[in-house]
């Protein structure tokens, strides 16, 4: 497999783990639920970037 398709991959699995765990510190309401946020959160958008500017060649 390409090396730059296996990042893609492992990039995308990281921003739909990330996604999901920054939902569910979303609701959580208590005081470890903010800190959680921040790092989901960020983690998430770290990948979403790291998808757009290493995308696929056709």
């Amino acid at each position: 497999m390409d090396p730059m398709r296996l990042f893609f991959v492992l990039a995308l699995i990281g921003f739909v783990l990330s996604g999901r765990k920054f939902l569910d510190a979303w609701r959580d309401k208590s005081d470890r639920g903010r800190p959680r946020r921040f790092l989901f959160g960020g983690l998430c958008l770290a990948c979403f970037i790291a998808m757009g500017f290493f995308e696929l060649p056709g």
